[in-house]
């Protein structure tokens, strides 16, 4: 247990051990010490006397509370409580765990048991420092700290002194988290565990590394690598040599860091797990990255993407993907690049789902353990309900009304309790109910945003190139005065029909965000088309295309704003694909209930294979213009989605070499309605 803290604090520090959760190069939970550091002598077992926790803190808690129910002596309570705890505080329940830990500590000082009391004090350290309370964390630990001095038990000091180094270190505070480790270090030494000293000599070096005290973080680290060399582990070395390595590189000193990398590769067993080779391979991908050897860098990741791949390590794989694709791209290996991306978004929504299912395997653990305590209730009160019968078949006469009553009470506890699995069924429900729906809400926003996008990248390209065009023209210089006039005013014009196009895509957005659909009016559509081919009148004329509007006076009943996009699209498109002398006309006609606006022109047509694909209106679908004018795909494609919303329809015929007709419906307004 004396790791667990340990394990969470160098998470923060040291990327490589996020999928392994181990302190420092993972001594007490990796092979690289295996059973030898954590081996306790029997005076070292006297001198611990709390009961270890099992390896499943769920029988654990079962064995602890079976251990409370059963009479003992008062000595053996506290370590009852003690253990209790620990199972508590291995599944995450702290806040049991930190009321059986203060039993304890009540048991421990009723008994004048300073042994227990100083572990109690220790427990309580390590409860309050994972519910986040570092200052009551830090005061425990100084009152086992100083209880074990006062027994002279420097076994348990150096425990508590790993305990504080894990807590400073969790606060970024290293300089008191190195001298922790030292201490501690110092003890092991003392006591010739020359295994657990030379853990604690590395922790104090990635700490100086941490604060930046490259000399320092040095000199710790080789003497925890002579340490590592003397007990002849060569795993423990390589870790070491792996993090003088990373001093070096943070130094910048890239040859002495490349150095101690090799090294380490060439001391460490390849029959160990792939873990620590893979990291020493990312070492060496960071500094011939560092130095502008790419294609060794990419050698170097490869090697490391071999042996995550042994050790089944997804996020670890998933990172050295993206690593591989961004060095493939700056190489110029687009393909590739692509490749290794596309893998690393694969496995990165792996790695996300699978943490998903971990934390509802999580909840489902922990309903399935309040649900078994419940079941031990209910059992419980069944065993003593026979009792009950046996003595009422004993003393029928004078304990009938005790048994009634007995049977009443236990009715209604088995209600109570039914009534309460009932109520977080209700509660589970609801809580599924409303992740559903917020997922439904966000796919929902998801697709207006594309839409906006869409919308607004694809309609400011036109009046931006006409702005552009006159604006080009006025740079040339050499207009006449009386033009000159004329281009200013149309630069007004532009520019405020520029404004007005903005402010009504973000009117249009806002009311896509809202999810209000079409906004129908009645409308004077021969406005719009005006404006509308005012708006065009610059790129019309830089093509020296004629445009006539012959649209009579209509009355429809539309959204203004999508009427604007389509005809705004459809005379862009026809000045786009006629070339110099061209005609475009713009007219309309009444048809019933419906008006059927045309755009025609005499441009260069389209081909029957062309004319299929817009039809299906293909996503990202578009050809250049006369003058390789580009375009985005989109245009169409929002035209017939914004008909239709209206109530209407788009269409086109098209001939090779004579033009294009497009016409589109909407539904007719009558002048009574439009004037009431």
């Amino acid at each position: 247990m004396f790791c667990t803290l340990r394990a969470c604090l160098l998470l923060l520090m040291m990327p490589w051990l996020c999928a392994n959760g181990g302190w420092a190069y993972a001594a007490w939970q990796q092979p690289p010490f295996q059973g030898r550091l954590v081996r306790v002598t029997p005076e070292e077992q006297q001198a611990t006397p709390q009961p270890l926790p099992s390896p499943d803190p769920a029988e654990s808690l079962r064995v602890a509370r079976r251990q409370l129910e059963l009479p003992m002596q008062a000595p053996l309570r506290p370590q009852a409580h003690m253990r209790m705890a620990s199972a508590l505080l291995d599944l995450r329940r702290y806040h049991e765990a930190l009321e059986h830990a203060l039993l304890a500590l009540r048991h421990s000082q009723a008994g004048n048991d300073a042994r227990n009391t100083a572990h109690t004090y220790d427990l309580l350290g390590r409860v309050q420092a994972a519910r986040g309370d570092s200052g009551r964390a830090h005061q425990w630990y100084q009152r086992a700290l100083q209880t074990f001095t006062q027994l002279d038990d420097p076994w348990n000091q150096g425990v508590v002194h790993e305990h504080l180094g894990d807590l400073y270190a969790s606060q970024h505070a290293w300089l008191q988290a190195a001298e922790s480790y030292r201490q501690a270090s110092a003890i092991w030494q003392q006591l010739a565990q020359h295994s657990r000293a030379s853990i604690g000599l590395h922790a104090v070096g990635r700490m100086y590394l941490a604060q930046g005290a490259y000399n320092r973080a040095l000199h710790y680290l080789q003497q925890s690598a002579r340490g590592g060399r003397q007990l002849h582990d060569s795993v423990a070395v390589g870790y070491v040599l792996h993090s003088m390595g990373q001093v070096y590189a943070a130094a910048g000193n890239s040859t002495a860091a490349r150095q101690q990398y090799l090294q380490a590769l060439a001391m460490v067993p390849r029959r160990q797990p792939p873990m620590l080779l893979a990291m020493l391979y990312e070492a060496l991908a960071d500094i011939n990255d560092s130095t502008g050897n790419l294609a060794g860098a990419r050698q170097n990741v490869e090697q490391a993407v071999s042996l995550a791949l042994q050790s089944d390590d997804k996020r670890r794989l998933s990172n050295l993907y993206l690593r591989l694709s961004e060095l493939h791209r700056r190489q110029g290996q687009y393909r590739a690049a692509f490749t290794y991306l596309t893998r690393h978004i694969q496995l990165a929504d792996s790695v996300a789902a699978e943490q998903r299912q971990a934390e509802v395997a999580e909840i489902r653990m922990r309903y399935e353990t309040e649900k078994k305590e419940q079941e031990i209730i209910v059992l419980q009160k069944q065993r003593r309900r026979q009792e009950a019968n046996l003595r009422r078949q004993m003393w029928w006469r004078n304990g009938l009304g005790l048994g009634a009553v007995v049977l009443l009470v236990l009715a209604g506890a088995l209600f109570l309790a039914r009534r309460r699995q009932a109520s977080i069924n209700r509660l589970l429900t609801r809580q599924n109910q409303a992740i559903q729906s917020q997922k439904e809400e966000l796919n929902r926003l998801n697709r207006s945003k594309d839409l906006l996008f869409s919308v607004i990248s694809h309609d400011l390209r036109a009046p931006l190139s006409s702005l552009y065009t006159l604006l080009t023209l006025l740079n040339m210089g050499g207009v006449p005065p009386e033009r000159l006039t004329t281009h200013m005013e149309r630069l007004t014009r532009t520019l405020n029909s520029t404004l007005g196009l903005l402010d009504n895509l973000l009117n249009w957005a806002m009311a896509q965000m809202r999810d209000e659909g079409a906004q129908l009016k009645i409308l004077a559509l021969e406005s719009i088309a005006a404006e509308c081919v005012s708006l065009l009148a610059l790129d019309a004329e830089r093509k020296q295309v004629q445009v006539q509007n012959t649209l009579p006076a209509c009355l429809v009943k539309a959204d203004e704003n999508m009427c604007r996009l389509i005809l705004r699209n459809l005379l862009g498109n026809a000045i786009k694909f006629t070339s110099e002398g061209g005609i475009i006309t713009l007219s309309g006609r009444r048809r019933a209930d419906t008006w059927e606006i045309s755009v025609a022109d005499t441009g260069v047509g389209i081909a029957a294979a062309d004319q299929e694909k817009l039809r299906q209106a293909t996503i990202g679908y578009t050809t250049p213009g006369t003058d390789r004018e580009e375009g985005t795909g989109l245009g169409l494609r929002l035209c017939r989605e914004f008909a239709e919303l209206n109530g209407g329809q788009l269409t086109f015929e098209s001939v090779v070499g004579q033009g294009s007709v497009f016409r589109f419906t909407l539904p007719a307004a009558e002048a009574s309605a439009g004037a009431g």
